[in-house]
């Protein structure tokens, strides 16, 4: 399966196709990717570049994503199809047995004065996951395609669930304008989706079901935790004081799932996402009958107002709205030993021991649609 990208200017006169340029792009490849790992499709941490291997060889990229997963990064230069594919897998079987520990230090020597934890907070807000280095992804990234490459590395991944994907990039230039397009070989949640079949198979770490996250909402033992009261009355899930807390709400798209958990205490709640991360000063909601600002509305505390009007944006309070299927107080939650929790403001819920039981306590089924919002309440 051979693949291609052509640009075509379009003017008064039809479509004018653009040729390619000639450049000297992997020279500078390397650079982009590690300035913006996103070029590849790809939110990461950079360990560093050019990293030494007790194998022999250097790996062109080290990087971590979200999940701890370590990511091989590797330029086809002038090697060949066969040579850069084995290359890049060679490095990934070293990878595999990477610690903590060990990335830390490489992190160490590959950046002044900083830490690889607290990098990895600030990128992602919210710590490194309890499992690290659960899978790894190889990425190939070269400027053409050739029938070999595609061949290889596609056999490889869609027969053996080997976690590798090669991403191609074409250099365009049309007068002062210049472009760059990308072109996967496989689609990235096909990538993803052998990176996790490959993890079932080592029992490293629980693969995620894509739909169900837990979400954190205060703790009981607080002065005062009316967070849970105000997400339960109003339809919302809430987070404030640092961004470390608000941040990770931008995570909950429209359509995920949510267990609402109050530190000390348990599962208070399960619900779907219905919109996107706002501020709390911008949200009304239904109380009464009447439409109001939620800063306004009973049950609101001076606190949290006080936070969603500061004008530092590292204070205020965000919001998410959220269709309870079943919400219970405090009093009713779910809390049983063994059941999964964090103090991660959000994280993917992976348990599937802790999913199954609160939906049977809660009288859900495992597929049930939410519908359920507390009477008299809604947010807009």
């Amino acid at each position: 399966m051979s693949l291609e990208t052509a640009i075509w200017r379009v003017t008064d006169q039809g479509p004018v196709r653009i040729s390619y340029a000639s450049l000297e792009l992997e020279a500078s490849l390397e650079d982009m990717v590690v300035a913006d790992p996103t070029m590849i499709g790809l939110d990461l941490v950079i360990v560093g570049r050019q990293i030494s291997t007790t194998y022999g060889g250097y790996i062109d990229t080290l990087g971590v994503d979200s999940d701890a997963q370590v990511h091989v990064i590797e330029l086809k230069r002038d090697r060949t199809p066969r040579d850069v594919v084995a290359q890049t897998l060679d490095y990934g079987s070293w990878a595999t047995d990477l610690t903590l520990e060990d990335v830390t230090a490489l992190y160490a020597e590959h950046h002044e004065d900083s830490d690889f934890e607290d990098a990895f907070a600030e990128r992602f807000s919210q710590p490194l996951p309890d499992v690290f280095n659960p899978d790894q992804q190889l990425t190939v990234v070269a400027t053409q395609l050739d029938p070999t490459s595609d061949r290889i590395v596609t056999y490889l991944a869609e027969r053996f669930g080997v976690p590798i994907n090669a991403v191609f990039f074409r250099y365009f230039q049309d007068g002062a304008n210049r472009y760059l397009t990308r072109t996967w070989l496989l689609p990235p949640e096909e990538a993803a989706a052998s990176s996790s079949r490959g993890s079932r198979r080592r029992g490293k770490v629980r693969p995620w079901n894509g739909r169900d996250f837990y979400v954190i909402q205060g703790t009981a033992d607080s002065e005062r935790n009316d967070r849970w009261e105000i997400a339960q009355r109003y339809g919302l899930l809430s987070a404030g004081g640092t961004s470390w807390y608000w941040k990770p709400l931008r995570n909950l798209a429209p359509g995920k799932r949510v267990f609402a958990y109050v530190g000390k205490v348990g599962y208070v709640g399960v619900g779907t996402v219905t919109g996107e991360m706002r501020p709390a000063r911008e949200v009304e909601v239904l109380a009464d009958g009447v439409m109001v600002p939620l800063l306004k509305a009973p049950g609101v505390g001076t606190s949290f107002v006080a936070r969603a009007l500061s004008e530092d944006d590292e204070v205020t309070e965000m919001v998410v709205p959220v269709t309870w299927e079943r919400s219970v107080s405090q009093d009713e939650a779910v809390n049983e030993p063994g059941l999964f929790a964090s103090q991660v403001t959000v994280c993917k819920l992976r348990d599937e021991r802790t999913i199954e039981l609160v939906e049977e306590r809660f009288g859900l089924g495992p597929d049930d649609d939410a519908g359920q919002t507390p009477p008299g309440d809604a947010i807009d």
